[in-house]
């Protein structure tokens, strides 16, 4: 062991790089590779000083786009539907470059035109090209002295994207809270914005898109968003709001302005700002180093065969629960289906009520309709039909937005509580049968429900004037002008149609796939907790059968270790 890790003292400001080369030094060979590579990014974050600037929000708020009128330049993908997939990091560099870093391959060069193909949802869905995440450098004078981090928007139906962004919330020095001006904040928001409160040392707020409200409109929204967070964080002396708009030519609220508000706030609290982000982070590696020795040294001292039948009676414990959590997860399923076909039924009922209202217009009464067409004008009139269908399908799409986001969240809250308890449940059994406490795991899944949708409403639906022909228009009689009617009557049925089915699928699609993702995240991480579990039982026998002799030589340096670490804890 270094002799220099004994220099630390928590009586006297802790040197970080040295205490983390001490963590580094203890773990080495007995934590898992991610824990190992989570100690080696805080020590190059000690050595260098980096100063990491978080941009984090709901989705559809301009975090890229505030990124890019802050730097000047646009770098950061920017779309009209949810965009930003993974974690981008921007840092200075004397020429511009981007670089790809996978999960599991080297990284890799890419020009600067190719960014959205990693970074974006569409051109990387579900992040199939395993990337870590993408770092890019700019001679932006603003990078000089932090490295600004982009996210992916919370709450939006790529559930994959809200874990990304709560993944890297321990990592955070500074975030910036990037609200819209047309949007109030909501309790999505609101309940992320509880999590950073406890783990980030300083949050600024940004009310984004100024442009978009008259002044009296944008004071009204500033005291009405600053009122809900003060109630979530009390009136915080380290609390700043800043009111932006990203249009190029803003005059009222330039980013250029908070820019500079920024970068002064940095030059005056950046040390203390570093000191309490690596103080946190360096205790949250150091609990879970700690957390690992002692399940090693328990599995160690165990007899070989209590240690297989507590394997063994794990193995059972994890299959009944697994099937308890099949026969909720088909309950669920059920209910999502019930929430669909409400849906479905909804909409079928209005499109069958306006069926009946084009067959009256168009069919049983098309002598008056072509009476009052050549009254109002044919164009004005079919206008006027047309959009009152549209009209008529976006206020029942928006009642349907509202009472089924409400009844997915109910159905994704119960999920979530049915699910900690499974974990709770699950780590119950972990200290009974190994004696070592695992709430320190359990604490890291963050199963708060994001369930605000992102709706592409309205492509296709198009408003063609159809001309009657000329023998209708020469000559009216009820066979020309029924002709012509029955044309009206098949475009408005076919208006019926695109709105009636666009609801059905976005609404049923969204809300299958939330669910899936929201799945798939728990599920992966009780499969990375378990599988180390099981890892270390499985190793801790074989080294008994190899080499009995080796126990106490390991138990010995567990125990050093624990000491050291004990030591170590409150620096």
């Amino acid at each position: 062991m270094d002799p220099r890790a004994s220099m630390i003292s928590p009586a006297h400001q802790p040197d970080w790089i040295e205490a983390v080369e001490g963590l580094l030094q203890l773990s080495e060979g007995w934590v898992d590779d991610r824990l190992r590579r989570d100690i080696r990014e805080l020590k190059s974050k000690a050595q260098q000083e980096k100063f990491y600037l978080v941009m984090v929000g709901s989705f559809k708020r301009g975090k890229s786009s505030l990124i890019n009128a802050m730097l000047g330049v646009q770098l950061a993908p920017v779309a009209v539907v949810p965009l930003t997939a993974l974690i981008t990091l921007f840092e200075y560099a004397d020429e511009p470059f981007a670089e790809v870093h996978f999960l599991h391959q080297p990284p890799r060069r890419i020009s600067l035109d190719e960014i959205s193909a990693y970074v974006t949802e569409a051109g990387n869905p579900e992040n199939t090209r395993q990337v870590a995440y993408v770092r890019i450098g700019y001679p932006s004078p603003l990078l000089r002295n932090m490295s600004i981090v982009d996210t992916p928007g919370i709450g939006s139906a790529f559930e994959h994207n809200t874990q990304t962004t709560l993944s890297f919330v321990p990592k955070i020095d500074a975030a910036v809270f990037v609200l819209s001006a047309d949007t109030p904040i909501s309790k999505a928001d609101l309940g992320f914005l509880q999590t950073l409160n406890e783990q980030v040392p300083r949050i600024c707020f940004v009310l984004n898109k100024a442009d978009l409200l008259t002044e009296d409109e944008l004071q009204a929204m500033l005291q009405y968003n600053r009122s809900q967070v003060a109630a979530v964080m009390g009136e915080a002396t380290t609390m700043s709001w800043d009111v932006v708009s990203c249009k190029a030519n803003e005059t009222r609220y330039p980013a250029s302005a908070f820019t500079h508000r920024l970068l002064q706030m940095v030059d005056k609290e950046k040390s203390h700002i570093l000191q309490q982000s690596l103080r946190r982070q360096y205790r949250l590696l150091h609990n879970q180093v700690a957390m690992q020795l002692k399940l090693q040294k328990e599995t160690l001292l165990m007899p070989v065969n209590e240690l297989e039948e507590k394997q063994r009676q794990l193995q059972q414990a994890l299959s009944l629960m697994q099937q308890q959590k099949a026969e909720f997860e088909t309950l669920i399923s059920s209910r999502i289906k019930y929430i669909q076909q409400q849906v479905d039924e909804a909409v079928q009922q209005t499109t069958r009520q306006w069926r009946t209202r084009l067959h009256k217009i168009y069919q049983e009464e098309k002598l008056h309709t072509w009476r009052e067409m050549h009254s109002m004008g044919i164009r004005r009139y079919q206008e006027q039909q047309a959009h009152a269908i549209i009209q008529a399908f976006q206020e029942m799409k928006a009642a349907l937005e509202q009472t089924t986001r409400a009844q997915f969240r109910e159905l994704l809250e119960t999920y979530a509580s049915r699910s900690q308890s499974f974990l709770h449940e699950l780590t119950h059994h972990l200290h009974a049968l190994l004696g070592v406490d695992f709430h320190l795991i359990i604490e890291k899944f963050d199963l708060d429900v994001y369930t605000s949708f992102y709706f592409d409403y309205g492509k296709g639906l198009t408003i063609a004037y159809i001309l009657p022909s000329i023998w209708t228009r020469w000559f009216p009689n009820r066979f020309t002008i029924g002709g012509y009617m029955k044309r009206l009557h098949a475009h408005a049925q076919q208006l019926l149609t695109i709105n009636g089915s666009a609801i059905i699928y976005d609404l049923q699609y969204k809300i299958q796939e939330s669910f899936r993702k929201f799945h798939y995240d728990l599920d992966q991480h009780l499969q990375q907790l378990l599988s180390r579990i099981q890892q270390i039982i499985a190793d801790t026998l074989l080294r008994r059968a190899e080499q009995t002799s080796d126990i106490a030589g390991r138990i010995d340096a567990i125990d050093q270790r624990l000491q050291q670490l004990a030591l170590w804890e409150n620096i």
